[in-house]
């Protein structure tokens, strides 16, 4: 029998999950790390993966503590992230996904180490900003994970138990622990590499997979 998660609340990453932009993001990050600290792109890429799913600030502050270049490479990320984010395309699946589930009654948030703004223009460029409950993003202070899912208990009375975060990476299933039930989707790491972690737990490949693993509570 096919296991099934029941939950009230599903909340998405965004790059990777619903939108296909971790190669694009992960050029860009492992070229600042090559320009500004001088390591091989083998060296950056390990980097780069190892800290994925984190805010690139927080990525290179602690792959390079304290290096005098930091905020210059920070900076130069974001500056071609912006400049680029809005020519990534969702995966194919995303926007029926999310509309399945929001038919099933269930809502559906975004929680997202991009800035939060710069996640309402994409969504609202492509005229479907109003399928999500909520959009929440990165700024100091404010981070996917545990103020993201507070944020949502306290807003929104969804309980701990009745949230589901769905993402790409072995950081947001860390993020999800002592929480929120996590289904991993396989793409960057394999269903091995998230249960290496301690995920024993739903792995799908496909966006689409998810609408037959769920019920609402």
């Amino acid at each position: 029998m096919m296991e099934k998660i029941s939950c009230k609340a599903v909340i998405f990453d965004f790059d990777g999950t619903l939108a296909d932009s971790m190669l694009f993001l992960e050029s860009i990050g492992v070229e600042m790390m090559m320009k500004y600290f001088g390591v091989s792109k083998k060296d950056a890429t390990t980097r780069y993966r190892s800290t994925t799913g984190l805010p690139y600030e927080q990525q290179i502050k602690m792959n390079f503590p304290d290096h005098p270049k930091n905020e210059e490479a920070i900076e130069a990320f974001e500056k071609l992230k912006i400049d680029c984010i809005f020519e990534q395309q969702l995966f194919e699946d995303t926007e029926d996904s999310v509309g399945k589930l929001s038919q099933m009654g269930i809502d559906v948030f975004v929680s997202s180490s991009t800035f939060q703004t710069t996640i309402e223009e994409y969504f609202r460029r492509l005229g479907i900003l109003s399928l999500f409950k909520g959009i929440l993003g990165y700024r100091p202070g404010f981070e996917k994970g545990a103020d993201h899912f507070n944020h949502i208990h306290s807003e929104y009375n969804i309980q701990f138990d009745e949230m589901l975060f769905v993402g790409d990476s072995l950081k947001d299933y860390e993020r999800s622990q002592g929480f929120c039930k996590f289904i991993g989707i396989v793409g960057m790491f394999s269903s091995d590499d998230f249960k290496s972690k301690g995920h024993s737990g739903i792995t799908i490949r496909k966006l689409s997979e998810i609408t037959s693993h769920i019920v609402r509570v």
